[in-house]
């Protein structure tokens, strides 16, 4: 498996300058906000390995919000936001733009304060990348090539079927499949169709995935192992108390597995098993819950007495952002907002990104995050020392789909993604309320909503929905064999 990585690579502009940069991105366009493979200036088309890149100044019109809020207005910079998701290393990625893109991307950055003529791009680029604060992949491991050779073997087999109509409706569907594969593998020995092994995953990689996704199944597991010396001689009341819940815990993980990811299940059966042991060291248990109730108690004292700053956005500003959306099958997202200022939210806020990057990048992995099923690539970026956040997206559909999505599929995880944000609706407990005002929520991400300048698509055409359908006629073309109900399903797929 080849995992994605992704760069971000954040500059101020000098701001004479940049009305002059928005003209020199827009120029890399063929449509609105949407570059052509081949620009001259970043020719995105050449990089087999990039999923989505994009350029995006970042003016921040919502800074007045501040005086709402009672502080004074920060003097942000006018940020270049050069953003992209692709396979293996974001490294040798961008050593590649250096190497066939240098002079277009020195254009570009010469827009900024800080590059001169001889600034080494590669070392600038490296200077100005921001981490992101968490980072969602749709499918880890599906790269560029895999999908474009898996969209032409379908669209080959479906040329096949309409070719040969009469002939495949005379026929079983086990004939029609050997037929398919038959029609197919002489494009394959000729190499007009490809169909590229599955690479092995970088051992380093693994290792420190495995190693991340234990700090919470570790911490889980610490309160036992630093009791361990004194669980001697609670023997005979340890295995009245903690067997049961063992016996629970696996119940309900084999029950899980059905229906969640095994990541998941093993960290709710190891937070089941923290209960026999609050039973077997209940003075423990009282500073635990103090604790709790200090931070609850802080919470909501903050969620009742921050003022809720909501503004309509203007009719021009939903234009200009409409323009550039609904060019392609899928569209992207970028926003920008201030995080309330306060030690507490802004303590609280990288809190709450690392729990959402931490199950992202380990619970959902495979096409979807929680119920939402259309979002490729989306990040969330902090700027300017954790005062400002970015979050980028590449989603399939309409605008408004996108936004009924959250609000009715995952209400509760946008609370939690935003809710330290200057300008989101009140919130009740973190999770509630918030979103569940659809028009102010919708109010709120339009006003902070950025246009791009350019974005550019590896694979246009093509929604997260396809991908899974080519992945699964690539698993049947390539299996040895079927049932006659696999065959049937599979043929439902071309």
């Amino acid at each position: 498996m080849t995992p994605q990585s992704h760069f971000t690579i954040v500059a101020p502009i000098i701001e004479e300058r940049v009305n002059g940069l928005r003209a020199l991105l827009s120029s890399m366009n063929d449509r609105p906000g949407m570059a052509r493979r081949e620009n001259s200036i970043v020719p995105f088309g050449h990089f087999e390995n990039l999923h989505y890149a994009r350029f995006v100044i970042l003016d921040d019109q919502t800074l007045r919000d501040f005086e709402e809020y009672g502080a004074p207005i920060p003097d942000f910079s006018v940020l270049l936001v050069f953003l992209g998701d692709c396979d293996g290393s974001a490294d040798d990625l961008l050593a590649d733009m250096v190497r066939l893109a240098a002079p277009g991307l020195r254009q570009i950055f010469s827009f900024c304060r800080d590059f001169t003529p001889d600034s080494d791009l590669f070392v600038w680029m490296k200077r100005h990348s921001q981490a992101p604060a968490a980072n969602y992949v749709n499918w880890v491991g599906r790269t560029v090539r895999q999908i474009r050779e898996e969209a032409t073997l379908r669209d080959e087999l479906v040329k096949c079927v309409k070719d040969r109509q009469e002939e495949f409706d005379r026929a079983e569907p086990q004939e029609v499949r050997a037929k398919l594969i038959a029609h197919c593998r002489p494009l394959l020995n000729d190499g007009k169709i490809s169909l590229t092994p599955a690479q092995r995953t970088p051992l380093g990689w693994s290792v420190r995935d495995y190693l991340h996704y234990a700090i919470i199944p570790g911490a889980l597991l610490l309160p036992w192992l630093l009791a361990i010396p004194s669980l001697i001689p609670l023997q005979p009341l340890f295995f009245r108390v903690v067997l049961p819940f063992v016996a629970l815990g696996a119940i309900l993980f084999f029950f899980l597995i059905r229906y969640l990811p095994v990541a998941f299940a093993v960290i709710v059966v190891l937070g089941l098993l923290l209960v026999p042991f609050f039973i077997l060291y209940p003075l423990l248990a009282v500073p635990v819950l103090g604790a709790v109730v200090v931070f609850l108690w802080v919470l909501r004292h903050y969620e009742k007495t921050e003022p809720e700053i909501i503004h309509r956005p203007e009719v021009a500003q939903i234009l200009e952002l409409a323009a550039l959306e609904d060019h392609d099958v899928t569209n992207q997202y970028t926003a920008l907002g201030s995080v309330k200022p306060n030690r507490f939210r802004r303590a609280l806020f990288p809190v709450f990104m690392w729990v959402i990057d931490y199950f992202a990048r380990h619970v959902y992995t495979r096409g979807h995050l929680g119920r939402i099923r259309n979002i490729h690539f989306a990040r969330w970026v902090f700027l300017d020392g954790k005062k400002r956040m970015i979050f980028a997206s590449n989603y399939d559909g309409s605008h408004e789909a996108y936004m009924d999505d959250f609000i009715n599929k995952a209400g509760w995880a946008l609370n939690l993604s935003f809710n330290c944000g200057l300008g989101y609706p009140r919130t009740r407990w973190v999770i509630k309320d918030g979103i569940d005002d659809e028009l102010k929520f919708k109010y709120t991400q339009r006003r902070h909503q950025k246009p791009t300048e350019t974005w550019y698509r590896g694979y246009p055409g093509l929604t997260v929905y396809d991908l899974e359908r080519n992945a699964r006629v690539r698993a049947g073309f390539e299996r040895r064999t079927m049932t006659d109900t696999e065959v049937r399903a599979w043929l439902r797929d071309l």
